[in-house]
C-alpha cells in the first residue's frame, strides 16, 4: 500500500473515531441537561450555572461533530490540507468547549442534586484528579496547541474547578468566578483556533 493511501486510510478512520465520539458525547450532554431541566422547578443561579455549562458542553460537542463531518468529505475528495485544518477547528471545539465544560460542570451538578458531603467532596477529588491526569500525562489537546504554557492553562483550569466547587457551595461570587471561567476559556479556544 502506498504511504498516500495510507495516509488516506489513517485520516478517514481517525475522523470516524472523532465523529462517533462527538456525536455520542453530545448525546449524553443532551440527556443529563434533559434530566436536570426536568428536575426542577425553579431555578436560582446555582442551578443555572451548571447548566449552562452543559449547554456549552452541548454545542461544543455539537458543533465538533458538525466540523469533523465537513471534514470527511474534505478526505473523500482528497483534500487533506482543508481536512486537517478542519479536524484541528473539531479538536478545539471537541477538547476546550465540550470536554472542559462538561468535567467541570460535574461536580456543579452533583452540588444542587444531593447534599450529601461525601459525594460532592469525592465527585469533585475524581474529576479534578482525572482531569490532572489527562492534563499532564501528555496526552491532552492542550498540550498541542500551547506547548510553552499548558501547564499554566491546564493549572488555571484545575484552580476554576475548586474554586466555583468552593464559590457554589458556599455562595460566594458564583456568577463572577463562572463569568470569568467562561471569558478564560472563550480566549484561549480563539488562540488556539488561531494557531492553526
Amino acid at each position: 500500500m502506498s504511504k498516500e493511501k495510507e495516509d488516506f486510510n489513517l485520516r478517514q478512520t481517525q475522523l470516524h473515531i472523532n465523529v462517533s465520539f462527538t456525536a455520542f458525547m453530545t448525546a449524553v450532554v443532551v440527556f443529563f441537561t434533559g434530566l436536570l431541566l426536568t428536575k426542577f422547578e425553579s431555578f436560582d443561579i446555582s442551578v443555572k450555572i451548571p447548566i449552562l455549562f452543559l449547554i456549552i458542553s452541548m454545542f461544543g460537542f455539537l458543533y465538533s461533530t458538525l466540523v469533523f463531518s465537513n471534514a470527511a468529505e474534505d478526505i473523500s475528495q482528497k483534500r487533506l490540507n482543508k481536512a486537517m485544518s478542519h479536524m484541528l477547528l473539531g479538536d478545539v471545539l471537541s477538547e476546550y468547549l465540550g470536554v472542559y465544560f462538561l468535567i467541570l460542570s460535574i461536580p456543579l451538578v452533583i452540588n444542587i442534586i444531593t447534599s450529601d458531603l461525601f459525594l460532592r467532596i469525592v465527585t469533585l477529588i475524581v474529576s479534578l484528579a482525572g482531569l490532572i491526569i489527562y492534563q499532564f500525562s501528555h496526552v491532552s489537546i492542550i498540550e498541542r496547541h500551547f506547548e510553552k504554557t499548558y501547564h499554566i492553562f491546564s493549572i488555571i483550569i484545575i484552580l476554576f474547578g475548586l474554586i466555583l466547587f468552593l464559590a457554589q457551595l458556599y455562595n460566594l461570587y458564583f456568577i463572577p468566578i463562572s463569568t470569568f471561567f467562561i471569558i478564560f476559556m472563550l480566549i484561549i479556544t480563539y488562540f488556539a483556533v488561531k494557531k492553526k
